[in-house]
């Protein structure tokens, strides 16, 4: 059964829980299956007794999967589901979707992809191990135009497989690289809406504007105005501590969720994680030149693994009142494959982001948006700036 959300109850007071549960995501369609044995999710004695939430449903049949889920399980997702007497549960390598666990998880407690579906204390399970370095390249490490021409067919790839089976996507739109990259490849396969979110006087109030026209791509804009920013200081955010950057992004993210939803569409694509894989914060230039390429690259693998704590379930949490997210850059492929390439094809003569930003040009981006500065979508947006003066 695909879901934006489920839980699997376990022991005594199941029934109660998932009821509970129930009624704090109401504003979702939401569905209780009683589990007995092999009925309704067919998992035999390990799921006797147990008790399944999930909602916003479509489709049928196990696992519980949030998430997109494609040939060995390579998308981004958390599931759970039976094998005979055994239960078993996961998330993607890159923790894109979120699983929490009371009790051990679901050998022994309950298990659920959404915080808010589980008592306090529940924990977040780890992702798996990132994908690694593929492995040697065959003659040397590959010339920029060569690893360039491999990544765009990565990043084609990945964007189809997301979007595929929908007539109108939206894709969250600050006018940079990263997003133009997604609305671009989207547009091949579905019909996309750009969706924009910023402060009045912001880097992005123009930059969206002149990006969309350059892609030929319709463009919805909203300011960021009081009621925003009261969401976003009130939104329940994952576990841990709230940052302004993390309010900032969730103002920006729950706003162009909120223009999709309005514009029709039912999933939203992000950019995230290209700046960890390739290279795009000036942090990582600084790292190289100080401490050496071998360091800058530890720091970027320790900030895609953070994705996983943090980043990925916060957008997520932003945009799920309104449109199921998909994070393109977060695709096993696509991260092996930064693994496998020299820091200086990240990092090259000062320019970051180098290899994608080649690869943007062979997907026929236009070159004033391939060559477009990085800046942080908090404070491109203005959003940081307006809940700093709260």
């Amino acid at each position: 059964m695909r879901t934006n959300g489920f839980a699997l109850y376990m022991g005594a007071g199941a029934s109660a829980m998932a009821r509970e549960a129930a009624l704090r995501v109401s504003r979702y369609a939401c569905e209780v299956l009683t589990v007995d044995g092999s009925a309704a999710l067919g998992g035999g004695e390990a799921l006797r007794g147990a008790v399944a939430l999930a909602y916003s449903l479509g489709g049928s049949g196990l696992p519980l999967v949030h998430g997109f889920a494609e040939g060995s399980r390579r998308g981004e997702y958390s599931l759970v589901g039976a094998r005979g007497a055994r239960l078993y549960a996961e998330r993607d390598p890159l923790g894109t979707r979120g699983l929490w666990a009371v009790d051990g998880g679901p050998s022994s407690g309950s298990v659920a992809s959404d915080y808010r579906l589980l008592p306090e204390g529940a924990s977040l399970v780890p992702a798996g191990p990132l994908p690694g370095q593929a492995g040697a390249v065959e003659g040397g490490a590959p010339s920029l135009d060569e690893a360039a021409r491999e990544l765009a067919s990565l990043l084609e790839r990945s964007v189809s497989a997301r979007v595929a089976g929908h007539s109108k996507v939206a894709v969250a739109f600050s006018g940079g690289l990263d997003s133009s990259i997604m609305a671009h490849l989207a547009a091949r396969d579905a019909e996309v809406v750009l969706c924009s979110a910023f402060a009045p006087g912001s880097r992005d109030e123009g930059q969206s504007e002149r990006a969309a026209r350059l892609l030929g791509l319709p463009l919805e804009r909203k300011v960021i105005g009081e009621e925003d920013l009261a969401r976003a200081m009130a939104a329940r955010l994952p576990p841990g501590e709230a940052t302004t950057m993390d309010r900032a992004l969730w103002c920006v993210y729950a706003a162009a969720s909120e223009l999709a939803g309005r514009a029709g569409a039912r999933l939203i694509v992000l950019g995230q994680l290209a700046d960890e894989l390739f290279g795009g914060y000036m942090k990582y230039a600084v790292e190289a030149r100080e401490r050496g390429s071998a360091s800058a690259e530890a720091m970027m693998r320790s900030d895609a693994v953070a994705c996983a704590r943090r980043a990925f379930l916060r957008d997520e949490a932003a945009c799920s009142r309104w449109c199921e997210v998909r994070f393109p850059y977060a695709d096993a492929d696509i991260s092996s494959f930064a693994a496998g390439i020299p820091f200086d094809l990240k990092v090259r003569g000062g320019e970051r982001k180098a290899v994608l930003r080649a690869a943007a040009v062979r997907l026929g981006i236009p070159e004033e948006l391939a060559a477009a500065p990085k800046k942080a979508a908090q404070f491109s947006s203005g959003a940081a700036r307006l809940l700093k003066r709260l």
